[in-house]
């Protein structure tokens, strides 16, 4: 490693406190009397130099040289993200073909942080700086030297390379927020430095799971030096360095008394400050992509309603799924004499540094999944979040001034009800891709899989039993071939995953694959609040009897009819930032079945070969009609859960007598989302193993 930069006399030993752990390295924050100022015009380069990272540089450098794992504690707008990557470039880490990966947990920030990279770097996005996400590849292989890309994304990889040779540093940022990704990650990073020294690992996180982290990462061997070589050869004992954030007082208010409605509570909250505070933006916290559109249309007639005193507030959403054109108005700089409100999920708590927010309001919930194995169902609950989370919100008025957080809760509730942390969401998750995934990466014991944090042994053997019901594992819990593998190079579902794979032996895949790259998105239907009988008269014009799937195949041909017009989505209340989305998921997917070997064939509308195919993958899935009425109750077979038709089913209100859904969500209700009608005597023709006839009804062995 001798084309890397060494620290050699200049090793920061006055910043560097040994701890008797061993080999632990901390960096006390050094005095400075750098500018506070906000970054305004100043040119890019200065803008870097006024980072708090900034003053890391060479600590940073020598940790990465000398351990093979670095810990990096920092607030979010110290500039780690977009700052590191580019020291370890600077520093040779890219050189000779190497690549410097930088993984986030979600695909905005992905797209965000790469961005600006590149800007910084004066280079063209997609060049020497790139990112990957699902479905979107914008790196060159031989040219990228600094690749973003999504946890997920890495972990796909290496299937093709289980080792990620191209890579010399990967730095693993926003590792406290505990993604499923990100802990699989972790564990499978930890086999692959057994078996790749050289590797470094830069681990970022806040505070709280610093030190959990630096443990996983142990080993009882201390740093030695090859007698042969002049080289160091890395201490496997990480390093934790710490990088305090220049950040500003924060001024935290609560409310007096509990509020029963905290999305009209947040409204009258940013009016309130647009009246009485001094200019700033305005960072406020809600829960989903409904909370906030119905936000940003409360505040917009508001705004109408009070005229010219509320003239100057640029009202905009940001949740995943934002359009580039979106994206790019919620960072750019604030005209002058206006003040921006950006309403959010917790996409900005920690992923994302919105430059020039004074004031945050604090709904104080977040939207989670909660799976339970026992049930087979989802729960999206609008759940409390944790004081982490909570101080992680209010850091983020504090950047560029003084700031104040508004917290819609009391401060009883903060102190006394409110939890420490968050639960992993290893241990609230449906794990059959995880299982599946490990499994394709050649790992045989998934219990004795090293974790940050145990996943629940129900949901392990529930992952277990769906896999080798859908034929994906064998009666070794092995990955089947050529099943297995093949369902394991699509990166989607194993149940959408095996519904391709069937819709190519019945003949229909041209038409599976468009209703597989619909289900990847959010919704293609646009918000119909405010016109809710105009969004159902749409849905009509385009609905079947079979149900959602074969509907949105309708309107996927209806657009490509259209010239891909977004007039047409307009009119026909579709989202055309989705059907783009669609659109581009198809091409890979086609892409990806031609290299399986697999012939595209139509089944020139025969909804009847879909619905078998689509049986194929969901067959557990299947619901019996219960009780008629406006909204019909279904018994689920595997289990016999309670479930209803989701009011956004084109099927609602239709009440078929036999269901099969995509996925369960539950609200105040347990409601199946992407609903087709079935025949049950497909339920024994395409899995006997899994049902058998006992009259009336099927039942499971």
């Amino acid at each position: 490693m001798s084309q890397f930069w060494k620290p050699g006399s200049e090793k920061p030993t006055s910043r560097l406190v040994e701890d008797e752990d061993g080999g632990v390295l901390y960096v006390r924050h050094p005095t400075s009397s750098s500018s506070h100022s906000g970054f305004g015009h100043a040119s890019l380069e200065k803008q870097r130099k006024r980072l708090p990272v900034y003053e890391y540089r060479t600590a940073i450098l020598y940790l990465v040289e000398n351990h093979a794992t670095t810990v990096i504690v920092g607030e979010t707008g110290s500039g780690k993200t977009t700052q590191i990557p580019q020291y370890l470039q600077e520093a040779g880490w890219a050189s000779d073909g190497r690549v410097i990966a930088c993984t986030q947990p979600r695909r905005l920030a992905v797209q965000v942080v790469a961005s600006r990279v590149a800007e910084e770097m004066g280079v063209k996005l997609g060049e020497e700086v790139g990112y990957t996400i699902r479905f979107e590849d914008m790196s060159k292989p031989g040219v990228t030297m600094i690749k973003f890309l999504t946890d997920g994304v890495l972990l796909r990889e290496m299937m093709d390379d289980p080792l990620l040779t191209k890579y010399s540093v990967i730095m693993v940022d926003e590792a406290h927020e505990r993604s499923l990704s990100t802990d699989m990650l972790m564990g499978l990073l930890k086999k692959i430095q057994n078996r790749r020294p050289e590797l470094r690992l830069v681990i970022s996180s806040a505070t709280i799971e610093a030190k959990s982290i630096s443990n996983f990462f142990s080993y009882s061997r201390r740093k030695r030096h090859d007698p042969e070589s002049q080289d160091v050869v890395p201490s496997k004992q990480p390093a934790i360095l710490s990088v305090e954030g220049r950040g500003y007082e924060v001024k935290v208010y609560f409310l007096q008394e509990p509020t029963s409605n905290y999305l009209h509570e947040a409204v009258s909250t940013v009016l309130s400050i647009d009246e009485k505070e001094p200019m700033g933006d305005i960072l406020v916290f809600l829960t989903g992509q409904d909370d906030i559109e119905a936000a940003v249309q409360l505040l917009n007639e508001e705004c109408q309603n009070l005229g010219k005193r509320s003239s100057g507030l640029i009202i905009l959403p940001l949740y995943a799924g934002l359009s580039r054109a979106d994206q790019d108005m919620i960072f750019s700089p604030t005209p002058r004499g206006k003040r921006k409100v950006v309403i959010s999920t917790n996409i900005a708590e920690t992923s994302l540094t919105l430059e020039g927010v004074v004031y945050v309001v604090d709904s104080g919930f977040s939207k989670q999944r909660y799976y339970n194995p026992i049930s087979d169902i989802e729960n999206l609950v609008v759940a409390p979040i944790s004081k982490a989370s909570a101080r992680q919100r209010a850091g983020r008025a504090g950047r560029v001034c003084p700031g104040k957080c508004y917290r819609l809760y009391t401060e009883e509730y903060f102190n006394k009800e409110m939890v420490a942390h968050g639960i992993p969401e290893m241990q609230r998750s449906n794990l059959v891709s995880c299982v599946m995934q490990l499994k394709a990466l050649g790992i045989d014991n998934i219990l004795g899989f090293d974790w940050l944090a145990s996943p629940p042994p129900e949901a392990m053997i529930r992952a277990l039993e769906v896999l080798y019901s859908l034929g994906i594992l064998d009666d070794d819990a092995k990955l089947t071939v050529p099943l297995g593998f093949q369902v394991a190079e699509i990166p989607l579902d194993p149940m959408v995953g095996t519904m391709i794979l069937s819709a190519h032996s019945l003949g229909c895949l041209e038409e599976i694959i468009i209703i597989a790259a619909v289900l990847s998105v959010q919704s293609i239907w646009a918000s119909g609040r405010g016109a809710q009988k105009e969004l159902d008269d749409a849905k009509l014009r385009f609905a079947v009897a079979e149900g959602d799937h074969v509907t949105f195949l309708n309107i996927y041909q209806g657009f490509i009819r259209s010239g891909k017009s977004a007039q047409w989505c307009y009119k026909n209340f579709i989202n055309y930032n989705s059907m783009k989305k669609v659109i581009d998921v198809r091409e890979q997917l086609i892409r990806l079945v031609k290299r399986l070997g697999l012939v595209i064939q139509s089944c020139e509308k025969d909804t009847e070969v879909m619905r078998r195919a689509i049986t194929s993958g969901f067959f557990a899935h299947a619901c019996r009609l219960e009780t008629y009425g406006q909204e019909g109750v279904y018994k689920t077979i595997r289990g016999s859960q309670e479930v209803y038709i989701h009011p956004s089913s084109v099927l609602f209100r239709v009440n078929p007598k036999w269901v099969i859904y995509h996925e369960i969500v539950s609200t105040e209700k347990n409601y199946m989302r992407n609903v087709i009608s079935i025949d049950p005597s497909w339920l024994t023709e395409i899995a006997p193993h899994f049902y058998q006839v006992q009259k009336p009804n099927p039942v499971i062995h």
